[in-house]
């Protein structure tokens, strides 16, 4: 059997299930006597202590084994262990109601976890898991346990309904073959600490459940989110091969480390990862980017109550430009509204959020938040070579306020003596198909574009493109899209500025091609995807490019030019560049 799930973790794993079933923990509901009150706050007291003491230990093994960008997710869970709010709640419960502690922890983390659970924003929504898992840590102390050990007979793939972070950080690596769920996304915490200790994992596997049992053959393909239960000995055996494969690939693409995006007539193509955390960095400068060539910094927006302070902005952003300097990181000015939503600044939403108050829109409608991350991201200049550039930019209206508000503020920083680097590039990126056909008249505002092929595609198809009924017409390779596209380099270029690609056209290694070819002068992805396009953009020679960017703009569908990529490129492209999720 089959089942199609989310892909959260890249890898291939073939070997016997393992079904960990749910943890159910029986929490007995009694009345406390008045005279043992305290003694229930004390009993509660103990198990948060214990509970902080097991997390740190985790944080710590998590910390030696990947590094502290994924222990930095266990600090989440301190601080929730640590919520004054939380324990204010919980100590009065008992004292009010006279129930026991395990009882009204519980009531109250089930609440919360609830709310996340509705909000419509993904990211909020995956930490409702973390609260879980809180939640199932403390009580096991309340109810007279301790903690959870997932402990695997041997080599297996764990499936399960629903797995916490501190699980999957628990599992031993030398047995785990790959990880599946019935629940969860790509963002969740589970999904970041997998991908970190390179365990295969595919989440959202709808009732996978029950059709699996312990001692089962299954395979996870982390590719492309599947899971074969039961499979053909000719299957297992294809699976190992592609697992055989990918290893050998993954050492090829680190020896390109060192090397540079550079065809094989020398046109030379700048490479950056795209990361939405300050420690996401470290990753970009593991495979050898050339940059970041989008920061996303609404991270510091959301999963929080209050705004952000200048300083606090300017601290992280400064790291950042100091780690990969004399590399260049893109900071994108704040995208709020749409899908993310930061509640204390009114974003609320929409009934078509991607077409109402978000982007520069929502920026230029807060002009002294904006102000503030402008400011921070200007003050981090004088540490690196940064650049900006702003979002869902559909105006020249938008783009000349939103650059006099840069000019304010390096008038402000030159005035009270603060440096900053004077010639900080500021870019927008295309995202609409009014910055599209103004494009000629954008670039002499800007320093550089970078299109966001996602929502170019989005917008120029009028499709959502997290509608599932609509998915199969969200179509990239459209004729539309990639003349969009050309026009914006050719506006680009003629006014003497660079043009890059932002979107998730870039980090595949056939349309990465075909981006070249129509003169995209960076390109900025995934670290995940970055290897395997720096050896495709390496097999080609820059004619061959532009001939088939040329071919590919006269085809009349997006099914054509998808054919047209595979007949061109598949005989060029190393199969280390295509990737086992390809090659069957």
């Amino acid at each position: 059997m089959k089942l199609s799930g989310i892909a959260a973790s890249p890898g291939i794993g073939v070997g016997p299930a393992f079904v960990l079933e749910s943890e159910e923990l029986a929490v007995r509901d009694f009345k406390v006597p008045a005279d043992k009150v305290e003694r229930e706050i004390e009993f509660f007291d103990k198990a948060l202590k214990q509970s902080r003491r097991d997390v740190a230990q985790l944080r710590d093994g998590i910390a030696t084994e990947l590094g502290e960008n994924e222990a930095a997710i266990y600090d989440a869970h301190v601080m929730m262990l640590d919520d004054p709010e939380l324990h204010r709640v919980v100590t009065e419960g008992i004292r009010t109601t006279r129930r026991n502690a395990g009882v009204v922890f519980r009531d109250y983390m089930s609440g919360v976890a609830a709310r996340l659970e509705r909000v419509e924003d993904e990211y909020l929504r995956e930490r409702h898991a973390d609260v879980l898992d809180i939640e199932r840590r403390v009580l096991r102390y309340l109810v007279g346990g301790g903690q959870r050990r997932v402990g695997l007979p041997g080599p297996a793939v764990v499936i399960a309904h629903d797995i916490g972070p501190s699980d999957v950080a628990m599992l031993d690596r030398t047995k785990v073959l790959g990880v599946v769920t019935e629940v969860g996304s790509r963002t969740s915490h589970s999904a970041i600490v997998a991908r970190g200790r390179g365990i295969p994992a595919v989440v959202g596997a709808r009732g996978v459940i029950e059709h699996v049992k312990t001692g089962e053959m299954s395979l996870v393909d982390g590719f492309r989110g599947e899971v074969e239960l039961n499979p053909d000995p000719e299957t297992v055996n294809r699976y190992k091969a592609r697992r055989a494969r990918f290893d050998q690939d993954l050492v090829k693409l680190r020896e390109l480390r060192q090397l540079p995006a550079q065809t094989l007539d020398g046109h030379r193509v700048d490479l950056g990862g795209n990361i939405e955390l300050p420690t996401d960095v470290d990753e970009v400068i593991a495979v050898g980017a050339d940059g970041v060539g989008l920061f996303r910094t609404e991270f510091f927006y959301l999963d929080r109550a209050e705004l952000p302070s200048e300083e606090e902005q300017f601290i992280a952003y400064r790291t950042v430009a100091e780690k990969l300097a004399p590399r260049p990181v893109i900071f994108r000015t704040m995208d709020l509204g749409g899908d993310k939503v930061a509640s204390y600044l009114g974003t609320t939403h929409e009934t078509n959020p991607f077409l109402g108050y978000r982007g520069i829109r929502f920026a230029l409608h807060h002009p002294e938040v904006f102000r503030a991350q402008l400011r921070a991201i200007y003050r981090a200049s004088a540490f690196g070579n940064v650049r900006l550039m702003f979002p869902m930019i559909s105006s020249l209206g938008e783009l000349r306020r939103a650059t006099a508000l840069c000019s304010e503020v390096a008038a402000e920083l030159a005035r009270t003596q603060v440096a900053y680097d004077r010639e900080i590039q500021v870019g927008m990126m295309v995202e609409t198909p009014s910055a599209v056909w103004e494009a000629d008249l954008m670039a002499k505002l800007t320093d550089f574009f970078s299109i966001g092929t996602n929502d170019l595609t989005q917008y120029t198809l009028a499709m959502d493109r997290d509608n599932e009924r609509l998915s199969h017409l969200y179509e990239p390779l459209s004729p539309a899209v990639l003349r969009s596209i050309r026009h914006t380099v050719e506006c680009g270029h003629r006014a003497g500025r660079w043009v890059g690609v932002c979107g998730e056209m870039a980090g595949d290694p056939r349309t990465a091609v075909l981006l070249v070819g129509l003169g995209v002068d960076e390109l900025s992805m995934s670290s995940f995807d970055l290897p395997r396009v720096k050896a495709a953009i390496r097999s080609v020679n820059m004619t061959q490019a532009r001939q088939l960017s040329q071919e590919a703009l006269e085809l009349s569908s997006a099914a054509e030019v998808r054919e047209c990529l595979s007949c061109k490129l598949d005989p060029i492209l190393p199969a280390l560049a295509l990737g086992v999720k390809d090659n069957t």
